[in-house]
């Protein structure tokens, strides 16, 4: 009996086993990044809680602006991890009572922060008895992502507005800027990790294109959505105009409290 020649043919993996590929390569990846960045940033907390001595403001302000790089770099390195988990199916959410108004509020925060280098104003609409059950460090890091890119194509002096409001059986989490503004045939593009949605002024430097995509899977683990304007169709209870781009995390709620009114279509990302 003649025996076949061994095959030369390699296996093709299947999505599942990709995806694990994927997400271990990141995880390497982030490992190392994030080894010599986690003392760099605990060092610049300490330095400018001006524990090892007082600061001058002009040494306060570099110090702001080397924290603010790091702790950008950070949310890179966890957007690249959490959307090779959230792609592969990976993602455990660590359920709790979240109080979400407390929590935009300390993202607002952290973008007033981010956008002094603009002169930007930051300001924010929300009540800090709402409470949802969630993933609450998943919430912010989905909130620091939308406010990243307002901050990011807001013009120097804007105004940045988060909102936060009841409506049907949702929390509406609403981050409105007054930048360029989206092209509304594009705005699907934000869903798809790495693209850019095309604004008026393309010569603007863009993002890494994975905060969006991130943000929208958050939302969704929780059962909730992402949806985007531009511009608003509805402006919000402040005395700005907002011609850019509103982008609402919107959240299930507890069924037990009441409705508020509808919401206005938008375009669902």
């Amino acid at each position: 009996m003649i025996e076949a020649p061994p095959s030369n043919e390699v296996a093709t993996p299947t999505a599942s086993e990709t995806g694990q590929q994927q997400a271990a390569f990141l995880h390497s990846v982030a490992h190392e990044l994030s080894t010599p960045l986690t003392p760099l940033v605990g060092y610049l907390k300490i330095l400018l809680s001006r524990k090892l001595g007082p600061l001058t403001d002009r040494q306060a302000k570099v110090l702001e602006s080397m924290s603010h790089s790091a702790e950008h770099l950070s949310l890179i390195i966890d957007n690249l991890v959490d959307l090779a988990d959230l792609e592969a199916g990976q993602t455990e959410l660590r359920i709790g009572y979240v109080q979400v108004g407390e929590l935009l509020k300390a993202a607002m925060e952290e973008a007033r922060v981010a956008g002094r280098s603009k002169r930007l104003t930051v300001e924010c609409l929300a009540c800090n008895d709402q409470i949802l059950k969630g993933d609450e460090a998943k919430i912010h890091q989905a909130l620091a992502n939308l406010l990243d890119n307002a901050v990011r194509f807001s013009p120097h002096g804007g105004v940045i507005l988060g909102e936060l409001r009841e409506r049907d059986d949702q929390y509406e989490i609403s981050i409105y800027d007054q930048g360029s503004g989206m092209d509304v045939a594009h705005l699907d593009r934000l869903s798809r990790p790495f693209s850019h949605a095309a604004f008026a002024y393309p010569a603007r430097r863009p993002g890494a294109g994975l905060g969006l995509p991130v943000a929208r899977r958050i939302a969704e683990a929780h059962g909730g959505e992402l949806r985007a304007e531009s511009p608003p169709q509805n402006q919000p209870i402040a005395i700005h105009h907002f011609a850019g781009t509103r982008i609402t995390l919107a959240l299930p709620k507890d069924r037990s409290r009441s409705d508020g009114p509808r919401a206005t279509p938008e375009t669902r990302i």
